[in-house]
């Protein structure tokens, strides 16, 4: 799962125990077709048990197939090949896909449009089940939580993090994967999303921890109110 200011992307990636060095050394059998690069990162992902988020609107772009017998590090490159995206390791269990030419002010004026569709989130149906009415639903949760104090409204900082949802619908544990660059911002969103109730339980079969990226530019968070004259 990604979030995207203003839009959640990505997939609930189930995981085991990573560190950065295993990703360059271990190897897998790659057999993907030519896909949805999105689709491509996710079965990585999946495979190896580490979270690789990217921007959605990268996520949509086309990937070419990927077969034999390589480490993550070597799979990445080969399907980023050509283009300016770039691979930054933000911990032993997580990836990020980024373009760091892209201008945040600029993203921020196009992605004003509205969020990305749960239903197009890579993962948002796995195994024969349809997720997306529940990541719909933690994607508002999360927005109406960091958008609910100064310290956390999202647009001006880039964060990776990692939930899992306990049987009631709420927040059991919340791991930061990077950081934003100050150390109050992290404290601040810790606070904000520990024990965040997204309002039902998680359906059964879906693959936990829930992997978020958030990133600089527009929000959508509600305009303050201001006291009736």
């Amino acid at each position: 799962m990604c979030l995207e200011t203003p839009a959640l992307a990505g997939a609930a990636v189930s995981q085991s125990a990573a560190s950065p060095d295993r990703l360059g050394v271990e190897q897998y059998d790659f057999a993907l077709p030519a896909q949805a690069l999105g689709d491509s990162l996710e079965a990585i992902g999946r495979m190896a048990g580490v979270a690789v988020l990217a921007d959605e609107r990268y996520a949509r772009q086309p990937a070419p197939a990927l077969s034999g017998r390589l480490t993550v590090m070597e799979a990445l490159h080969r399907l980023l090949g050509g283009s300016d995206l770039r691979i930054r390791h933000t911990d032993g269990e997580a990836v990020v896909i980024y373009a760091p030419t892209v201008d945040a002010r600029a993203r921020g004026t196009a992605n004003a449009g509205a969020p990305v569709a749960a239903g197009d989130i890579p993962g948002a149906r796995a195994g024969g089940a349809d997720f997306s009415g529940y990541i719909g639903r933690v994607q508002k949760a999360l927005l109406r939580t960091l958008c609910g104090s100064a310290a956390t409204r999202p647009g001006g900082y880039r964060l990776a993090l990692q939930l899992r949802l306990g049987d009631s619908g709420k927040v059991a544990r919340m791991r930061l994967l990077d950081t934003t660059g100050s150390d109050r911002v992290d404290a601040a969103v810790t606070r904000a999303i520990q024990g965040m109730d997204v309002g039902a339980p998680p359906p059964a079969g879906m693959p936990q921890p829930m992997s978020v990226l958030l990133l600089p530019g527009g929000t959508h968070c509600a305009a303050p109110r201001t006291p009736a004259q």
